[in-house]
């Protein structure tokens, strides 16, 4: 089974369900009872460090990459932990 996205025909509702692959076209909308067609969503994914909602992500992530790149760090004069 997997998580599809649907808009309802009939009142405009979104919502999500479950459904196997082979019925994933149309869904019947929860609120009203009409037929539903399956949306477009977006995926779901992170960029490493991009995230400011979790600041311990990216303080890791700027961590890994200052250890990763500390000589050209050292030749800049720039600081290093």
């Amino acid at each position: 089974m997997i998580l599809y996205q649907y808009r309802c025909t009939g009142c405009g509702h979104s919502f999500e369900a479950l459904n196997n692959i082979h019925e994933r076209d149309t869904a019947v909308c929860p609120v009203c009872a009409h037929l539903a067609e399956q949306q477009i969503a977006g995926g779901h994914f992170s960029l490493p460090g991009t995230d400011t909602a979790f600041p311990t992500a990216a303080d890791k992530w700027a961590k890994r990459h200052r250890r990763a790149n500390r000589d050209n760090l050292i030749d800049l004069g720039l600081p290093v932990d």
